[in-house]
């Protein structure tokens, strides 16, 4: 459901609906894939990162905060427009990265752009717009792409003033790097927040001391307190109940305390960068021991691109299994318990394990759909 946050100060009366766009899994939204990280970025490492940072600014600008999708999952659409309705938000604001393809060489794309609803760009919704594209011009050095009418959901189905912004290009190599440079996503945090404070008249003071004081502990909040919850769910601690709130209270420093007792750290419930190390190496060692235990899906469906995703979708709610992109299986071995079916391309080039098999590729992509649907005899 929708995550309500309230200012410590005053509230200045207004309401601000936050999307982080897609989910961390969400198919295809993620970059292509980089050697020297070995593996891709998802594009929602960088969105809910900014909108994270973003709710830390505008609380303590006196606003509330509408976190439309709150969760790391793909919310539904509608589900977050209709939260944003129902709560009456003042202003919609959506997250976004960019892309052309999944393929670093085939454009050329990049640069940051505004969008708002068709022809709304005349109205309030325009206005706000302005407002956030004058600052983020003001950021990094990027391509400015203007501001943009399109007919989204999440500009489409609000009844409020709202914008979504496209703030790099995955596809582009620099600019995906960006994605994960903690202080490129402060600063379009920032630039967001000091549109959103000049369209509502708000004075803009500042990040304060926010995010400068180089460690947690009791009484804190926001964005690097609500990592370090998740961090400690992640690796089995209990939060009483509390779950990530963002907010360093007891359960939290008690959950740290053991932490820093099992690592054999001072256990003085002080989040600083000795325990910082500590927390990182151990999530890292436990996401690597998860991806080895990960079981096998009963059936993968290798596609060249985004485009093709549509052709099998009804085979993969018929059978089961999951998509594989064809650049990640040049890359990654794929294996499945039953059957590996190629959706064009052929096989040359991939890195085929265990499974069956089973190459539905064509001369065309016409053909290969034919092939796809008599295979599975779908209508």
């Amino acid at each position: 459901m929708a995550k309500l946050l309230k200012p410590k100060s005053n509230w200045n009366g207004k309401l601000i609906a936050l999307d982080d766009g897609h989910g961390m899994q969400t198919p295809g939204k993620r970059t292509p894939y980089i050697p020297e990280l070995g593996r891709s970025i998802r594009e929602n490492e960088f969105n809910r990162k900014v909108v994270a940072f973003l709710s830390d600014i505008l609380l303590e600008h006196g606003f509330r905060v509408l976190l439309v999708a709150p969760t790391d999952v793909d919310t539904p659409l509608n589900y977050r427009t209709d939260s944003a309705n129902n709560y009456k938000a003042d202003i919609y604001v959506s997250i976004h990265y960019n892309a052309m393809s999944f393929d670093f060489d085939y454009s050329t794309a990049s640069g940051i752009s505004v969008h708002v609803y068709l022809d709304n760009l005349k109205y309030e919704s325009g206005k706000l717009a302005r407002a956030v594209g004058k600052y983020l011009q003001r950021g990094t050095r990027q391509n400015w792409r203007g501001y943009k009418e399109d007919n989204f959901h999440v500009l489409r189905e609000t009844n409020m003033p709202a914008i979504l912004t496209e703030n790099g290009f995955m596809d582009n190599r620099e600019e995906a790097l960006m994605m994960l440079n903690e202080d490129f996503q402060k600063e379009v945090a920032i630039e967001h927040a000091q549109g959103i404070c000049e369209y509502f008249g708000v004075f803009y003071k500042g990040t304060g001391g926010l995010w400068d004081k180089g460690y947690l502990e009791r009484g804190d909040y926001g964005v690097q307190v609500k990592q370090l919850q998740e961090d400690l769910l992640f690796l089995g601690y209990d939060l009483g109940g509390y779950g990530a709130d963002g907010s360093f209270g007891p359960a939290t420093e008690n959950a740290l305390k053991q932490f820093q007792k099992d690592q054999g750290l001072v256990q003085d419930g002080i989040y600083g960068p000795n325990t910082k190390a500590a927390m990182d190496d151990a999530v890292a060692a436990y996401e690597e021991k998860l991806r080895e235990e990960l079981i096998m899906e009963k059936n993968i469906f290798i596609v060249n691109s985004f485009k093709d995703v549509a052709a099998v979708e009804k085979a993969l709610k018929r059978n089961g299994g999951a998509l594989k992109f064809r650049y990640n299986a040049e890359r990654e071995e794929v294996n499945a318990t039953d059957n590996l079916y190629i959706v064009g391309g052929g096989r040359d080039g991939l890195k085929l394990g265990k499974g069956k098999v089973i190459d539905l590729s064509g001369d065309t992509a016409e053909a290969t759909a034919s092939n796809l649907y008599n295979h599975f005899n779908l209508v």
